[in-house]
């Protein structure tokens, strides 16, 4: 009497599970220490994070690492994708459905220790001091709403390694990035840190978040949410913090 609804179950076993099995599509742009190539593999803090996160949740990723403007394209163009890192600006707030937080995102603005001759007075009155920033990025939306403009009072490179040799060049005054971006710069380019010298902040009240898109299903952000918050309760983050060369109370 049973066998029917049984049968029932079994044919229906094999569709949920390979609906369960397809692969979550990411798309996230080079941001060291979050994530970077190594060996033609995406890797990073953020990286290795969303992996753990994916296995709690029970999802498979199908991860690309591409330029910045490229992983933006292809996330709006891939339906139910995860785009990362983002740093979660209020003018951003609609675009994405957020997971996170990963970690604070803290914006200096940064001159050669060398260079004692530049006085700081604020980004309006910049006196003719070229500010540097890098494509694509929160950083340099921010510096345009301030009213500064590229070719102008506005260096734009498009890299960050292009930004941090730019700037130890003398091609820029001033260089605006995470601080945790212009000293992996630096480690990469055999720099000690002493070269530099942050003279102001632009933002300290963002984080850095995964954003997946607005019309996604709420089922994936939900999922990676709970294990996000899981694995940090259990300490993950920090761990990869110091694995990664970066100090506790590093934002």
């Amino acid at each position: 009497m049973q066998r029917r609804p049984l049968l029932a179950l079994a044919a229906a076993l094999p569709l949920r599970a390979a609906a369960a099995r397809t692969p979550l599509p990411v798309f996230c742009h080079a941001l060291p220490p979050l994530s970077f190539e190594q060996d033609g593999q995406p890797t990073g803090l953020g990286v290795e994070l969303l992996r753990r996160m994916a296995e709690l949740a029970g999802l498979d990723l199908a991860l690309a690492l591409q330029p910045r403007l490229r992983a933006e394209k292809s996330f709006l163009e891939t339906p139910g994708s995860l785009l990362f890192p983002l740093a979660r600006l209020p003018e951003r707030e609609h675009r994405y459905r957020w997971v996170g937080p990963l970690l604070p995102r803290r914006v200096g603005i940064y001159r050669l220790n060398s260079r004692a001759d530049i006085r700081w007075r604020g980004l309006q009155q910049l006196d003719g001091l070229r500010v540097g920033a890098t494509a694509g990025t929160a950083t340099l939306e921010q510096l345009q709403a301030e009213g500064l403009k590229p070719g102008k009072e506005l260096e734009v490179s498009p890299s960050y390694e292009a930004s941090v040799r730019k700037l130890l060049a003398g091609r820029m005054d001033l260089l605006v990035i995470g601080d945790l971006n212009i000293y992996w710069q630096l480690q990469l380019l055999r720099e000690p840190p002493e070269r530099i010298k942050e003279v102001a902040v632009l933002d300290a009240g963002t984080d850095y978040c995964f954003g997946l898109r607005p019309d996604a299903e709420p089922a994936p952000a939900d999922a990676l949410q709970r294990a996000l918050d899981q694995l940090r309760r259990g300490g993950a983050i920090e761990r990869l913090k110091q694995a990664y060369g970066l100090p506790a109370n590093a934002t």
